[in-house]
């Protein structure tokens, strides 16, 4: 079973990085967490197509870059968003994540929440449903990034259930 994620969680993310066209064929996305030592906030970033987002939020006549530079717009990505990420701690508590804004970079659009850093880092429960509801086959791949660890969720059709990820080795 580990063989299959690590080999499911490879081959996502070469799509994403090498084939952007096979990757938007499959409807994929890529979540990344981490804590910002600087600010000491843990950040949310999650990044998916930009005209899927478009049509997730009904928007497809419009041109996502004027759209997105308006208030309306970035309210709208955060409304969005917000209830369909939730990462709760090992024990079920629900973070409060905070919508900081969107952007726009070529074809993609980079979405970022914080949070405030959880006491207890030893597992979390993440739920990525980004887009699903609009596509039946998309995928979203949520990297969490703790204490120098790293540990990958993988959602998609056929596993749509949140997932828990350990990072203590009991």
């Amino acid at each position: 079973m580990r063989i299959t994620l690590t080999l499911l969680t490879a081959l996502a993310g070469l799509s994403l990085v090498t084939a952007p066209s096979l990757a938007h064929r499959m409807h994929a996305g890529v979540t990344e967490i981490a804590v910002n030592e600087r600010t000491d906030e843990m950040e949310i970033i999650h990044r998916v197509y930009t005209h899927d987002l478009m049509e997730a939020l009904g928007r497809t006549e419009q041109d996502s870059e004027q759209y997105l530079a308006t208030e309306a717009g970035l309210a709208a990505v955060g409304a969005y968003v917000g209830p369909l990420f939730r990462m709760a701690s090992g024990e079920g508590d629900l973070v409060e994540l905070r919508y900081i804004g969107a952007e726009l970079d070529g074809e993609f659009a980079w979405i970022y929440f914080t949070a405030d850093v959880p006491t207890d880092q030893a597992s979390f429960i993440v739920d990525n449903d980004l887009l699903a509801e609009t596509f039946d086959d998309q995928v979203m791949m949520t990297n969490l990034r703790f204490n120098s660890r790293v540990r990958t969720a993988m959602q998609g059709p056929g596993r749509r259930a949140p997932i828990r990820v350990r990072f203590s080795d009991d």
